[in-house]
């Protein structure tokens, strides 16, 4: 009975097997790509779900409160020093407490027999300073040592690929030593643990002791000092806990807000913010984006929810060109169907045979989807820089999605035109007075050739909304020329510090070099030093930090900024005249850039207080998502750690590079050569928008390449149906470009329709993304202007060749067709 439906379903799609092809892969490509979508949204969800321990570990994260209005003013990660010490007294139920403080990328030695004999490596990140019972709360699996020996100074734990790099083996990096930054601070190997997986948020690489950290603070009295400081924070930092069982969360949590008052003491100082701890499972680290993760990469519960819509819409765009072309079709099988209700067959049974043929299809669909979504997993890792895997046996719920997906598209997609075939009268059919028209409501076709192309006109509006803004972000002037100029990293240590000026020099004397300066940083980053600020006199601090940047006499030479008032500093090595920018002098009050000018600025209570010699033009010292932060420029050289290079465009610019490369290398041998030009390091801000610019152009050109799937299904058929009327109206003196416009008018007009209720929701939910960003572009009438002109374009590319070729056909031909 099975082979027989079986043998029934594939003879049912070889007699149409043009109908067919179009429906397998129209539903293919809406599966493959709700299968990427699927396993980005699942790859998501499943961070650091390896860890045993997982529902019992929280993170301290941190909100601070305007006590003025009650508003989060900002939230974020970073802890204080003493948070550890004080949460152990406070809370000595908690099983175990660990803080992290991420290095970033770092210089490693290994030092050899001498200096000709030694390693050196630059690590990209994955270096911490930590404590043993780090390794207690998370899962780590130990082929060397162990962490016990994090308890002393000068002490690391490497990751099984660190350690053969440095020392060819596991057991050969036991007891070895290794030496961090240019500083070259000693570090003896005690313990070697597997490599952890990339599907984490703590990806933790190197473990360095934390009495390491407090000895590079200072004296006994500085780190005291420190561990007493309840105000500083570090960038980079977090602090983890591990819950007995059984322990209640709530209990603990409802502690937090007196362990706030007791130890932070902000009504004391008359704070204009409230901090307020919360325990955050860790569960929800990875998606939670409002205090972020160290690796940065993670998308939204709302942008996972986006995903998950579009692959929802692709899907149905997929299962619509089935239902219509299911049912247009149903003409020609009218007869059949007559005679088999004349035999007997009973309108169940018939529908049961209806649905075999779209489990078929689906079926069919559904491995092609599979090979689909194979193919395009390498592209879309490089895409998002995720590690996506397709593996059945390892992951049950990427097969049940598959099973789940199989079962509702062929009910979605094979019911309605079952019910409509199996509801035919045997009568009717036999004497052939079914037609097209009749079958199935061609309203109801018409209103989902609609749906598909408001689906796939909000995705082309979207993605030209996306485009433009990426455009904007390249195109928009920053208050700096970004071109040209190379950021060349500089060694920390001190004694290496002293060559920075004859670099400098040298580098100058390069044919190819216009300017140079020595900074901190860029004019615009993601990282800085921010700092309280104190005007003039008072005592007391304005309510807002600002972020101060450290630059000797050449760098608004190098980056082509400008004054608005006021002189240039003279040249020092310490911090004795200031640079503000124009938001300072609008955040203080001021009416014109000319009334700071010799004003004082402090940084801390009782500190030195520096006058005010220029005003800069205002320039975007972060991304274009934020505003202009009030920002103080002075020189600083104990601060330097950069020097920009502005080099000439054009062909000779390799050469200089290399020389460039050569000089830095005769000065510091011993050093690694680093380098980025500024404007890739601007393009790094925007990544998370490339992609997302990148994910809308791949999923609009699927919804219409399905849409204008089933738009040539129809029109095909539409052809077969209509071969006499266009022989009759051939022979009645219709030109060729009449008949083409019989063919298209009608889907012209659905996809007018189509704009019409796509462009105001394309507008609300682009307009809603747009607001994300401080600086963005406008959207014009262009953006939905071009959007229909291209649906149209490419839904008349579609029906073009099968319109023109009906059009074409000889037309006694066409009247001798039955």
């Amino acid at each position: 009975m099975i082979n027989t439906s079986i043998k029934l379903s594939f003879r049912a799609l070889w007699r149409k097997r043009s109908f067919s092809l179009i429906n397998i892969l129209g539903l293919a490509v809406g599966i493959g790509a709700g299968l990427l979508i699927f396993l980005v949204i699942r790859h998501e969800m499943t961070y650091d779900d390896y860890q045993t321990k997982r529902d019992r570990i929280y993170r301290v994260v941190t909100s601070s409160i305007n006590r003025s209005n009650g508003e989060v003013a900002w939230t974020h990660s970073m802890v204080v020093l003493p948070l550890k010490s004080g949460l152990q007294r406070t809370f000595p139920t908690l099983e175990k407490i660990a803080t992290i403080w991420e290095i970033g990328g770092a210089q490693i030695y290994v030092p050899g027999k001498d200096l000709s004999d030694e390693k050196k490596f630059k690590e990209p990140g994955g270096l911490f300073f930590t404590d043993p019972s780090l390794f207690d709360i998370l899962d780590f699996t130990w082929l060397e040592g162990n962490a016990a020996g994090l308890k002393e100074p000068n002490t690391v734990v490497l990751e099984e690929k660190m350690a053969r790099a440095y020392f060819g083996s596991n057991h050969n990096a036991m007891g070895k030593t290794i030496q961090l930054w240019s500083y070259r601070i000693p570090l003896r190997v005690t313990g070697v643990f597997k490599n952890l997986t990339e599907h984490t948020d703590i990806p933790l690489r190197m473990g360095i002791s934390d009495p390491t950290r407090m000895k590079l603070i200072g004296t006994p009295q500085q780190q005291a000092e420190a561990m007493d400081d309840w105000r500083s924070l570090s960038g980079g930092s977090q602090c983890f806990v591990l819950l007995p069982k059984n322990e209640n969360i709530k209990r603990l949590q409802a502690q937090l807000p007196a362990f706030v008052k007791n130890n932070f003491k902000e009504d004391d100082g008359h704070t204009f913010n409230t901090t307020r701890l919360t325990f955050q499972p860790m569960r929800e680290m990875h998606l939670d984006k409002r205090f972020g993760t160290i690796k940065g990469n993670s998308l939204s519960t709302k942008e996972l929810w986006a995903l998950a819509l579009i692959g929802t819409f692709l899907l149905l765009v997929a299962c619509i060109n089935f239902i219509n072309l299911s049912t247009a079709q149903a003409v020609t099988r009218a007869k059949e169907i007559g005679v088999r209700k004349v035999l007997g067959s009973n309108r169940l049974q018939l529908l049961k045979q209806f649905l075999n043929e779209t489990a078929l299809i689906t079926f069919l669909a559904l491995i092609c989807g599979i090979i689909l979504a194979l193919l395009f997993i390498p592209k879309l890792n490089q895409l998002m820089g995720k590690t996506l895997t397709m593996d059945l046996l390892q992951a049950p719920s990427i097969l049940l999605f598959l099973i789940t997906t199989g079962l509702l598209v062929t009910l979605l997609a094979g019911f309605y035109p079952a019910m409509v075939l199996s509801g035919f009268s045997p009568v009717a059919a036999i004497k052939n007075k079914i037609s097209a028209r009749t079958v199935g409501g061609i309203s109801l076709r018409r209103g989902l050739v609609v749906f598909q192309f408001i689906i796939a006109q909000l995705l082309v509006i979207g993605t030209l909304v996306v485009v433009k803004q990426m455009q904007y972000f390249r195109k928009q002037s920053m208050g700096f020329q970004k071109e040209a100029i190379l950021l060349v990293d500089l060694p920390s240590d001190s004694a290496l510090k002293t060559k920075y000026p004859y670099l400098k020099t040298r580098m100058l004397e390069l044919p190819g070099v216009t300017s140079a300066a020595l900074c901190s940083n860029a004019p615009s980053s993601l990282y800085g030093y921010f700092t309280d600020v104190f005007f003039n006199n008072d005592a007391e601090k304005q309510p807002y930090s600002i972020k101060r940047l450290f630059a000797d006499t050449g760098y608004l030479n190098t980056f082509k900024m400008s004054m608005v008032a006021g002189r240039l500093p003279y040249a020092s090595d310490t911090a004795r005249e200031l640079l503000v920018n124009e938001t300072l002098v609008k955040k203080l009050g001021l009416k014109s850039p000319e009334e700071i000018l010799g004003k004082l600025i402090g940084f801390r209570d009782n500190s030195p207080r520096y006058p005010v010699v220029g005003v800069l033009r205002d320039f975007n010292n972060s991304s274009l998502r934020d505003p202009i932060q009030p920002t103080v420029l002075t020189s600083g050289y104990d601060n330097y750690g950069t020097l920009a290079l502005r080099l000439q465009p054009g062909e000779k610019m390799t050469a200089t590079l290399k020389q460039v490369q050569k000089t830095f290398t005769e000065i510091y041998p011993t050093y690694i050569y680093d380098t980025v030009f500024f404007d890739d390091q601007i393009g790094r801000f925007y990544t998370a928008e490339a992609m997302t610019a990148q994910l809308f152009k791949v999923f609009a050109f699927l919804a219409i390449f399905i849409s204008c799937l089933g738009l040539y299904g129809l029109v095909s058929f539409m052809a077969v149906q209509k071969t006499k009327e266009v022989g009759i109206r051939k022979v009645l003196g219709a030109s060729v470009q009449h008949i083409v416009y019989l063919f298209s008018r009608e889907f012209t007009l659905l996809i007018g329709i189509a704009f019409i209720i796509a462009a105001p929701l394309g507008y609300y939910f682009m307009q809603e993304w747009l607001a994300g960003f401080h600086y963005h572009t406008s959207m014009g009438w262009g953006i939905f202007v071009l959007a229909v002109l291209l649906s149209i374009g490419i839904a008349w590319a579609a029906v073009g060749y099968k319109a023109v070729k009906a059009a074409l056909a000889n037309p006694v031909k066409s009247l001798k067709a039955e």
